[in-house]
């Protein structure tokens, strides 16, 4: 188990052990504790969790539905792009072999491939089409949809909704139903969605939730059409592109796009066909009533998708402004380039529809028979990543000691020191799934959005406790490898509790509080960490801290700091840290001056960084683009410095850091938040 599977996975295992009655009913606390979390945030397809959880004490440990899930997906694409198509033409055998075309097409396997199961349902889309091109409407046929795409994932849900909105538009205009029914229906649909998502836990998590600089990073390319990326075309070649514009793949196919050219050229022997009088009807018998809605519907989608920053390649051709509250809005979906989906699949329905209408109907099955093995060639490369991706991987735990079976009985959570912070080194799956499978509860894991805040109170309570010394007795602690988590180690190695224990197990630091009282348990003889750890630099009160190429700053720096550079150096992700050791015997409150300024632009024009020391939160650094340089200063109370006898672990906490390339303003990925010149206590 591993990549996103894994998170999927874990979402599940921990919900499967939630109360059955609670509200809401998606709510998933032990995965994820005091950060709100729920199935939602997992990508675990709630739908499938609630299906199964009534019965989750009959299934085997361990279950999954991954495989499971996929098997329908694909079954149900194969299903509703055959209901769609009928509507459009009744040569069963053409039908079939363009039904083809849609369940393999290149956006539903890169999904696949992935991990991501739940945006694999692409069927959806299929659905909320039929629907619409149907002669007859269905209310109770739209609002289904609805719910059950907002209990498989939040973008379909977006993608049903816009194409729900142009059918009602196109009743209307058909005069099928009123403008009173219209308004009732959206009411109805609106109360009855907002209830589902409610209750699945969609609003559990209440800020984090917008992404506005990562829009133009997941972008879609104006080539992704033609673009195979290297894996879904051995003819086309691998185009340039920028970004995270992978996650909006949206190639046609070789055998779609060589049916384009056949219908291009079709149109062009028109003439021809004419002199010869075997011309076949062409023009296209739908209404402008059905028309309109659903242009309007995707030139919206195609906005959104290509965002305000539109790239041919690796190149921008167009920059333009949006309102802030607009792009807070859109920002909710930041990988917009998804959203080019349902727009992907017209495309599809348009090229089979002429297909039908203008190809000799005995040619035409002939023809796509052709074509369909022609793309299924063309892309084995991303056939066999695929199949090799998807076979058998047995993982073991690394989690081979006795002492965690024998801790599952002592405790009721693992405790993460710090959790989420430079996770690079640190694999929390092992004891992810530890923690599930003994149903404790864990305060850190992988989730597609989460409150920043909380999480910053979080890790700055992890370091109270930590310098404090008094551990929650029903806690396992779990301290990380990166330069912050090992300073808190040495830390908390210093002033554990006479009945605490500490030691190395199967990689793991691990603190247990009160394990001394445990009579015939391990024993942690063998994995004490005797060695002496790193220290913190001693300090002289008033020495400047410079960040700048050449300073002396690399002595307290302790992990979140990217290189310096000759005007100082940028904090690096959402932590960052300084420890040192002031004099002994050190006396009165002193104040912490910092010098800076932070990463912002007129489309990131604010940043906010919080300063704590040994986990008490000392105030708030305020940057703007208006104002983004200045010393600010922070007082530090004398009873803060003697209870941890002059050890000082300084972190800054950046909720808003992100990178150039995000922001699209160059290639630069690193994460940037306070950009620190010059420190002093004093």
């Amino acid at each position: 188990m591993r990549g996103d599977f894994a998170q999927h996975f874990l979402g599940w295992n921990f919900f499967r052990h939630a109360p059955l009655l609670q509200f809401p009913m998606g709510k998933n606390l032990n995965y994820g504790e005091y950060l709100g979390s729920s199935i939602v945030f997992t990508d675990s397809t709630p739908l499938f969790a609630f299906l199964f959880r009534p019965i989750a004490s009959l299934l085997p440990e361990p279950f999954q539905y991954i495989g499971l899930w996929l098997a329908l997906t694909l079954m149900l694409q194969g299903i509703f792009a055959y209901k769609l198509l009928s509507l459009f033409s009744k040569q069963r055998l053409a039908v079939l072999l363009a039904t083809a075309f849609f369940v393999i097409a290149p956006p539903l396997w890169w999904r696949i491939t992935l991990q991501s199961d739940a945006l694999s349902a692409q069927w959806l889309i299929l659905a909320a089409l039929y629907l619409y091109f149907k002669d007859q409407f269905s209310a109770r046929g739209g609002m289904l949809l609805l719910g059950v795409a907002a209990l498989i994932h939040a973008y379909l849900l977006a993608m049903v909704l816009a194409i729900w909105a142009a059918n009602m538009l196109q009743r209307r205009l058909k005069q099928q139903i009123s403008s009173r029914a219209v308004a009732g229906y959206g009411l109805a649909s609106v109360l009855s969605l907002a209830l589902v998502m409610w209750v699945t836990g969609y609003f559990m998590v209440h800020s984090g939730l917008s992404y506005p600089s990562a829009l133009n990073f997941y972008r879609m390319n104006l080539l992704s059409l033609v673009d195979p990326l290297g894996l879904w075309s051995t003819i086309l070649p691998n185009l340039p592109r920028s970004g995270g514009e992978y996650e909006a793949s949206c190639y046609l196919g070789s055998g779609m796009l060589l049916l384009m050219v056949a219908l291009v050229l079709t149109v062009l022997l028109a003439p021809l066909a004419r002199l010869t009088g075997r011309q076949r009807q062409t023009a296209f018998t739908g209404h402008w009533t059905t028309l309109v809605p659903l242009c309007v519907m995707a030139a919206g989608l195609t906005v959104i998708a290509l965002t305000n920053q539109i790239a041919w390649g690796d190149h921008v051709v167009l920059t333009y402004r949006v309102p802030a509250d607009i792009e807070s809005l859109i920002g909710v979906f930041r990988a917009a380039g998804r959203m080019f989906l349902p727009v992907y699949y017209l495309i599809y329905i348009a090229v089979f529809y002429a297909a039908f209408k203008s190809i000799d109907r005995r040619l035409l099955p002939c023809l796509l028979a052709l074509l369909l093995v022609l793309q299924l060639l063309d892309s084995h490369v991303a056939t066999q990543n695929t199949r090799r991706f998807m076979q058998d991987n047995h993982w073991q735990s690394p989690l081979k000691s006795p002492f965690w079976e024998q801790a599952s009985t002592r405790y009721d959570r693992v405790g993460v020191v710090l959790p989420f912070a430079f996770s690079f080194d640190f694999d929390y799956f092992p004891l992810a799934l530890f923690a599930s499978n003994h149903r404790l509860a864990i305060d850190t894991g992988y989730f597609a959005r989460i409150d920043m805040s909380r999480l910053a109170s979080l890790q700055r309570r992890k370091a109270q406790v930590v310098f404090s010394g008094i551990y929650d007795p029903r806690t396992l602690y779990v301290f990380g490898n990166d330069p912050i988590a090992t300073a808190l180690w040495e830390q908390a190695k210093i002033n554990a509790g006479p009945d605490d224990v500490w030691g190395k197990l199967d990689g793991y630091r691990v603190l247990a509080p009160g394990w001394r009282h445990c009579a015939g348990c391990f024993s942690f003889d063998q994995a004490l960490d005797r060695g002496a750890g790193p220290a913190p630099k001693p300090y002289v009160l008033g020495t400047a801290i410079d960040f700048r190429r050449g300073g002396n700053a690399d002595a307290y720096i302790n992990g979140g700091w990217y290189p310096a550079e000759p005007w100082g150096r940028w904090t690096f992700l959402s932590v960052a840290a300084l420890w040192l050791a002031l004099p002994e015997h050190t006396e009165g409150d002193l104040t912490l001056d910092i010098s800076g300024h932070a990463y912002v632009l007129p489309n990131h024009p604010q940043q906010t960084i919080t300063v704590s020391v040994n986990g008490r939160t000392l105030g708030d650094l305020h940057y703007t683009v208006q104002a983004n340089q200045a010393t600010r200063q922070f007082r530090i109370p004398a009873a803060l410095v003697a209870a941890s006898h002059g050890r000082l672990l300084i972190l800054l906490h950046m909720a808003d850091a992100t990178s150039p390339q995000l922001l699209m303003e160059s290639r630069d990925d690193r994460v940037l938040g306070l950009g620190a010149t010059e420190m002093r206590i004093r």
